[in-house]
């Protein structure tokens, strides 16, 4: 194989390395996608947070609603023994008018803080149907997303496999120390270790050839590099 082949081969082979490093990018970006959508995990957590709200709060309105019950009991039970007619002792019906009184007034207090229980109650209802709904809109959203993401997966999966047998091909004409060399001036090089001659200018760098320079990389049995970024110069015959 001529070194004009040889540089061809290997700006070919660059060309392909630097579509199968694009093809493990997107695949790399496509299976964090697939781990989990971040809108969606933020609406499970807000609505588990008001599931417990509401659970909390429904607690507090069962046990005002009980204070309330055993208020109204108690009440009832004064009330009845002040109307009875059997307590005759004016200092004990005062005492008892006065328990009487104490009792509604707390009574009164107590109707206001399950009122105020139910209507938190009620919120939180309305505040979490409404999350819901935004879980099932967001789950729909997910699952078409999801199955875009699976379908754009097996596209990459079939174009790199592609990809990597056209890079056998490729690599199968090259000498194992010219691999080498390639792969090393890949890592060191921004992944561009093969630079095409382009108006007497190495691509890469923008620098201009001297005549004598362009001359060797046009003839010459030796691979040519640029004097300035120092990679393997290409010159297409075509």
């Amino acid at each position: 194989m001529g070194t004009t082949q040889i540089t061809a081969t290997l700006f070919q082979l660059q060309q392909v390395d630097l579509e199968l490093d694009r093809l493990v990018f997107e695949q790399q970006a496509v299976t964090n996608s697939l781990q989990g959508n971040t809108r969606l995990r933020r609406i499970r957590k807000e609505l588990e947070y008001l599931q417990q709200q509401l659970q909390t709060a429904q607690q507090a309105q069962e046990e005002a609603e009980w204070t309330l019950n055993d208020l109204a009991l108690r009440l009832q039970q004064k009330e009845e023994r002040l109307y009875s007619g059997t307590v005759t002792n004016p200092k004990e019906l005062q005492s008892l008018e006065y328990q009487v009184q104490e009792l509604r007034a707390q009574y009164s207090r107590q109707e206001e803080r399950v009122l105020e229980a139910l209507d938190t109650t009620e919120a939180l209802k309305e505040a979490l149907q409404h999350k819901q709904n935004d879980l099932k809109k967001a789950e729909d959203l997910w699952q078409s997303e999801y199955n875009a993401l699976m379908t754009r997966q097996s596209q990459l999966d079939a174009r790199k496999q592609d990809f990597v047998q056209k890079r056998e091909q490729l690599v199968s004409g090259l000498t194992e120390d010219l691999l080498k060399r390639y792969d090393l001036m890949r890592r060191t090089k921004q992944g561009r270790a093969v630079s095409k001659v382009e108006q007497s200018a190495c691509q890469w760098c923008r620098v201009i050839l001297t005549p004598s320079e362009l001359q060797h990389v046009r003839i010459s049995s030796e691979l040519q590099t640029c004097t300035n970024c120092g990679r393997i110069l290409y010159f297409d015959r075509q």
